[in-house]
């Protein structure tokens, strides 16, 4: 059910719906209720559903295949993740510039497919140095790449991250530490914060969607389940906001928000708004 009293009527206009994946329209492996559903009547109302991550531990690829595993059809087109807006922005402030990445395999391949060149150790020496610190989502992290990444940071290399998010969710009651929790350990360490975070809540991910494909803000709506990332993301582009209370976000931390950082429309889960949209097609 709809837990506000917002007018439904600029919801239903919408014509792409950029959607959070984990706590959003599944959790680990399993679908929510609903979720076939409403991808099944924006195919048939001539809508978009446009899948948008901070986890920039995966290739798009991969993020097919595990769709694909649950029972979503969805091609590479259909996805825009945090390192696809940290090369995007990368590209415009120095393409081919050399990255020590701590971050996984499928990241430090797209990042060389890219054009950059990755450096694996530290160095002195000016010409081997790189040219950015990039922290992702690391399930391969160690003690010796935060050693490194350490020293870099503390020499005054620039310092770019894929994404904010403290934790990752997994099964239920149970997440892993994110970025966000790797970047107050390197704070700890070094004093410094990124210079550039591509992920939610920049709205970077959202303009490039709109940019590719010629979209007003007020044909584009965010779904997700994070206030602090997901939501704001979508009032920072200027976006439709939509808050599930299928992931971390309770109507407790909306209650709380600033007026400035509450989602136009709250839902019980994606269900309702496939409801809502069915509605509409009667």
């Amino acid at each position: 059910m709809q837990r506000n009293d917002k007018d439904l009527k600029a919801l239903k206009n919408v014509k792409y719906f950029l959607l959070d994946m984990d706590g959003t329209i599944y959790l680990d492996t399993t679908l929510f209720d609903g979720t076939l559903d409403f991808l099944d009547i924006l195919k048939k109302q001539g809508k978009r559903a446009i899948y948008i991550t901070n986890n920039s531990s995966k290739d798009t690829v991969e993020y097919v295949k595990k769709l694909h595993r649950i029972g979503i059809e969805a091609a590479d087109d259909d996805f825009c993740t945090s390192a696809q807006a940290l090369v995007y922005n990368l590209n415009k402030a120095k393409p081919g510039a050399s990255i020590y990445l701590l971050g996984t395999p499928p990241l430090a391949d797209y990042l060389r497919r890219s054009g950059f060149e990755l450096i694996d150790d530290y160095y002195e020496e000016p010409e081997k140095r790189p040219d950015y610190v990039v922290l992702g989502f690391d399930m391969t992290l160690t003690y010796e790449k935060l050693r490194i990444a350490c020293d870099y940071l503390t020499d005054g290399v620039a310092y770019w991250a894929t994404h904010p998010d403290m934790v990752c969710p997994m099964r239920p009651g149970h997440s892993v530490p994110d970025a966000g929790a790797m970047m107050l350990l390197i704070e700890g360490a070094t004093g410094r914060r990124p210079d550039f975070v591509a992920g939610k809540p920049n709205p970077c991910m959202i303009q490039m969607v709109m940019d590719k494909y010629g979209l007003l803000p007020c044909e584009v709506a965010v779904v997700g389940d994070r206030l602090n990332t997901d939501i704001l993301s979508a009032i920072n582009a200027g976006v439709i906001s939509v808050c599930v209370l299928t992931g971390e976000t309770t109507l407790k931390d909306i209650d709380a928000a600033p007026a400035k950082r509450k989602p136009d429309y709250v839902f019980d889960s994606i269900k309702d708004i496939y409801e809502i949209l069915a509605q509409e097609g009667r």
